[in-house]
């Protein structure tokens, strides 16, 4: 049950932001599973828009607009502020604080 709730959400926040791309707006998103952060400028005079994107600790940098990380961030990302944006490239994620432990990292079993 609780899984369709999650699907039905990730649909809803997906359409929301193909809606507002759609339109011509200034989009503001993020794909959670990337840890990443888009910024979406439309183009004037019927050119395509631009991709911009974020992550700890990097600047905004522009990112192609058949990338990976955008249709993922678009398909399975929640819109955010303008505010979070900005200060995306400060929030260390989860991905930055794992522990990854190695074979030799592990206390041999009978020391």
């Amino acid at each position: 049950m609780i899984a369709s709730i999650k699907r039905i959400l990730n649909t809803i926040r997906s359409r929301k932001i193909q809606n507002r791309i759609a339109s011509g707006k200034i989009v503001y998103f993020e794909s959670p599973l990337e840890e990443m952060a888009f910024k979406y400028i439309p183009g004037q005079f019927n050119e395509q828009g631009k991709y911009y994107a974020k992550f700890y600790p990097q600047d905004e940098f522009e990112i192609g607009s058949d990338s990976t990380s955008v249709l993922m961030g678009i398909m399975e990302g929640k819109p955010i502020s303008k505010k979070k944006y900005d200060k995306f490239h400060l929030i260390e994620g989860t991905h930055w604080n794992r522990q990854i432990k190695t074979p030799a990292t592990y206390r041999s079993v009978g020391t």
